[in-house]
């Protein structure tokens, strides 16, 4: 009980009086507002899903990762605030060129491989998956906002995947299906890899 007395005490004295303009008050030390070294915080996410092969504990993993400098004094804060007025440029064209590009960094076919993806989620009601679900519909159901001058293509998968329930032409040009690696739907018989040996 003592040490937890003292250490509020030295914590206490640690603090500096100040009078501004005949006030008085109490203020940090810079060295607990400003951490010198340039300082930064980083914050970092990832989310694994395992993937249900037989005898084996797998997990596809995605790691992301942000770091932000903190200020070391007070003249680096700019007054005013720079605001842009411009638009995040975030748009379905964008998402569609991110997804594609991060499947052919990874050895498949990006767009024909984002067409089977489109066309597999839209064979399917997603509506029970909570948020998850809400946010995967409405990223890959390209008619599910305004027309955004895409390609006819991810229409045409969407439309495939809900009038007729096949698939199967998309999974000629991408041997692999994404939803299958990372779903289970009961009653669904998902080719999730036609070209691989497991």
């Amino acid at each position: 009980m003592e040490l937890t007395h003292l250490a509020f005490v030295i914590i206490i004295l640690r603090f500096q009086t100040s009078s501004p303009q005949g006030t008085q008050g109490v203020t940090f030390p810079n060295a607990v507002q400003f951490p010198f070294g340039g300082p930064f915080m980083g914050l970092f996410l990832a989310i694994a899903i395992p993937l249900e092969l037989p005898k084996t504990n797998v997990y596809l993993s995605y790691n992301f990762e942000a770091n932000y400098n903190i200020p070391e004094n007070e003249t680096t804060y700019d007054y005013p605030p720079i605001i842009s007025d411009r638009s995040l440029g975030i748009n379905r064209k964008n998402v569609y060129d991110a997804l594609e590009f991060k499947i052919n960094s990874h050895g498949y076919p990006g767009k024909e491989c984002l067409l089977r993806t489109i066309c597999e989620v839209s064979e399917y009601d997603l509506s029970g998956n909570g948020v998850l679900g809400d946010i995967v519909h409405v990223i890959l159901s390209p008619t599910s906002s305004k027309n955004e001058n895409l390609s006819p293509e991810y229409e045409e998968a969407e439309k495939d995947g809900k009038s007729s329930h096949n698939c199967e032409k998309y999974s000629k040009s991408c041997p692999v299906s994404l939803i299958g690696l990372i779903s289970w739907l009961e009653n669904a018989d998902f080719d999730y890899c036609s070209e691989c040996d497991f």
